[in-house]
């Protein structure tokens, strides 16, 4: 018997096709437990309070309530509700209000069965995950911000000058080097700013400190 403790997962969904299949793949995963299925936003949130699910992979457009309000409203009722959101369009704002909104992950709804599966795993133990495109798609916009006030989102994180120069470069997709020369450092001090951003916003890597950088509107703008 597994000593490893199931991972309970609610799929929102409006197209009963896209359910039929995630709740396929989710029934065939050990330690993944389906708990429901919500056709819209307003039976995720109904559904969340009365399934308690560790995780839910909840479609962005949906009739009625949409899939940002709905994971607003679950993430302020319930934070410790993990939600992926998933969509069929490469559009960033919709991508970055979803971040805001609280979402802990954001992939295409034609992920491949290895990827989502690793993104609920990652995504129940705290962690976020982007889809290589949808970064992409974050980092290279025109109209991306570039400088911008400092704000205290919802985390009380204080910056250093340092740090706050490289986390707007690391919103922008700079390497560390692009980082150095920009700023006129060594790679090193970057490299050290950046272990200070992990910290603070309680980050792993990149991708995770600019998805909490995007939720939590800690970012410059």
């Amino acid at each position: 018997m597994s000593d490893v403790k199931s991972i309970r997962i609610l799929i929102a969904d409006d197209h009963l096709m896209v359910r039929r299949g995630l709740s396929s793949l989710i029934q065939g995963v050990p330690d993944f437990v389906l708990v429901g299925e919500a056709e819209d936003g307003r039976q995720a949130i109904l559904m969340c309070r009365n399934l308690h699910p560790d995780v839910i992979v909840m479609d962005i457009v949906m009739p009625e309530v949409g899939g940002i309000e709905a994971i607003r409203s679950i993430c302020a009722e319930s934070p410790s509700v993990n939600i992926i959101a998933l969509t069929s369009f490469p559009d960033a704002p919709l991508i970055r209000q979803a971040l805001e909104a609280g979402a802990r992950g954001f992939l295409y709804k034609d992920v491949g069965a290895d990827e989502l599966i690793n993104a609920i795993q990652q995504v129940h133990i705290g962690r976020a995950v982007l889809d290589a495109d949808v970064l992409s798609i974050l980092m290279s916009k025109p109209d991306l911000p570039q400088r911008k006030e400092l704000h205290d989102g919802h985390l009380e994180v204080k910056l250093s000058p340092r740090e706050r120069d490289v986390l707007n470069l690391l919103v922008q997709g700079k390497s560390t080097k692009q980082m150095a020369l920009t700023l006129h450092i060594q790679p090193s001090t970057v490299k050290q700013a950046l272990s200070g951003l992990y910290q603070k916003l309680g980050a792993n890597n990149r991708t995770e400190a600019v998805s909490i950088a995007l939720r939590e509107k800690i970012y410059v703008e």
